[in-house]
């Protein structure tokens, strides 16, 4: 079987490409909600969908303080607490996430586009959110099963917040 070989002009010329285009970095966390209702195969699955490189993926059991990091610019907020108890996994009985960043053209959009909008309600039936989401009136928890970075800043913080220089591709 033949496979086809660049030439060093192409191969330049590939690589001149690449560089024009700009890559964007952004974090997915498969949240607490998400894990206890066995949904992170098929949340994968639809974001591998968006056709970005994944150049990170593990478990994690997110501890307070990682959390308070994360979500650092809503503290102070009223529902700062929520959130805290949600990504650590107080309300659900499961403190882990499964965190994965991604690396592609318009990564920050094609993931935003697949999730939905943040509150499950007002998300679109056809996206990840709309399909798993939910509110949940007892302990008032927008169950929206994955986190998206909202800006290629917020994207590369978050990164190198949840992954190790080593542990991306």
């Amino acid at each position: 079987m033949e496979y086809f070989q660049q030439s060093p002009l192409q191969t330049k010329i590939y690589k001149l490409f690449l560089q024009k285009i700009p890559m964007e970095k952004t974090l997915v966390l498969i949240k607490p909600d998400a894990m206890v209702k066995k949904l992170a195969g098929n949340v994968i699955s639809e974001l591998y969908n968006a056709g970005l490189k994944m150049i990170g993926l593990k478990l994690v059991n997110v501890k307070r303080e990682l959390a308070e990091q994360h979500y650092n610019e809503h503290k102070g907020k009223p529902f700062f607490e929520k959130l805290i108890q949600h990504i650590t996994g107080e309300l659900h009985g499961n403190e882990n996430v499964i965190a994965i960043a991604y690396e592609g053209e318009d990564a920050i959009q094609k993931i935003r586009t697949a999730a939905g909008k943040t509150h499950p309600e007002e998300a679109e039936y056809s996206t990840i959110r709309g399909k798993y989401g939910r509110h949940v009136s007892s302990t008032d928890c927008f169950e929206n099963v994955i986190h998206a970075s909202d800006s290629p800043k917020s994207g590369e913080r978050e990164i190198y917040l949840w992954f190790d220089e080593d542990e991306l591709i």
